[in-house]
């Protein structure tokens, strides 16, 4: 089916993850001045409580000194200027674990946290559409997918009445231009014109998305 408004193409998305079990709702939800929002600050990207709540969820042995320390290993960069970088430490993490040391009857041990359930048994899915971020410019993305407070997926949606799959990637662009810290642990970003569909990797440009 092609689609011709955007909003409409939006709308439909946001429906078909919903009926897929992810918790779907708008941004405003998790705007700082929300009730009880996980966002202090347009500037966050990470939804802290939340990824606090899965690190707690997956490593139930680790104490909350251990879990804060996980939780601040991913919300705070290393590489501030080289999301390219950044994007393939936290990626590391994601999939390898977080080292952390903890101490046990007075004794120090290492361990490794997880950020993600593999078995997707206890993962905490969640997808936002219209989110307002502020970095170097304020951007307002249409879709994205967070895994346990993580973004992991940034959609770009054009309808067939106004847009290309080329200024639905120029958005992208953008935005990894203006609001990078989005993108620290986006795994790909989507972009469709109301008819195609692609994805593809942070540093992928047009020619390498993949339908």
């Amino acid at each position: 089916m092609a689609w011709m408004a955007e909003s409409d193409l939006e709308a439909w998305m946001m429906d078909g993850l919903a009926a897929r079990g992810f918790a779907a709702a708008r941004a405003a939800e998790i705007a700082p001045d929300a009730p009880g929002s996980p966002r202090l600050s347009f500037h966050d990207t990470i939804l802290a409580p939340v990824l606090r709540d899965a690190v707690a969820r997956l490593n139930p042995d680790l104490p909350p000194a251990a879990v804060e320390e996980v939780v601040r290993r991913v919300t705070d960069p290393v590489f501030a200027s080289d999301l390219v970088a950044e994007n393939r430490r936290l990626h590391g993490l994601l999939v390898g674990g977080v080292p952390v040391t903890v101490l046990v009857g007075g004794e120090e041990r290492h361990e490794i946290a997880r950020l993600v359930d593999w078995e997707d048994e206890a993962n905490a899915w969640a997808v936002y559409n219209q989110v307002d971020v502020v970095g170097l410019a304020p951007r307002i993305p249409d879709v994205v997918v967070f895994l346990n407070g993580m973004p992991l997926v940034v959609v770009e949606l054009k309808g067939l009445e106004g847009g290309t799959m080329e200024a639905a990637h120029n958005q992208i662009e953008t935005y990894k231009a203006d609001i990078p810290d989005l993108f620290r642990t986006a795994l790909i970003s989507v972009i469709s014109d109301g008819y195609n569909a692609a994805y593809g990797s942070l540093s992928a440009g047009l020619d390498r998305f993949m339908p």
